[in-house]
């Protein structure tokens, strides 16, 4: 009986030994991953601000800001006219209706 349960304890002291030394083993690498995808993020980040920098790119952002404007505000304005028409439209048979 003595020596089952010394067999046991051996067992698991050694088992939990394995474990403990595969963790500490897969730990680097873990690092290893997060330090690779932080610095492939980090270049990434470098490139796209480079090329933010070109100014043919600031020169596109400017066109297309321009002739957004150009289609954006005539939209902007008939929806104004038709809701403030629409409002008065409103208030005009409120008055109808309250004679």
């Amino acid at each position: 009986m003595k020596l089952l349960a010394l067999t046991v304890l051996i067992l698991t002291i050694c088992h939990l030994e394995g474990a403990l030394v595969r963790r500490q083993a897969e730990e680097p690498l873990t690092e290893n991953v997060f330090s690779q995808y932080f610095q492939k993020l980090t270049d990434v980040i470098k490139e796209i601000s480079d090329k933010v920098k070109a100014p043919e790119v600031h020169s596109q952002v400017q066109a297309y800001f321009e002739k957004s404007q150009e289609q954006v505000v005539p939209l902007a304005k008939k929806a104004f006219t038709d809701t403030m028409t629409f409002f008065s439209s409103l208030v005009e048979s409120g008055k109808k209706a309250a004679c």
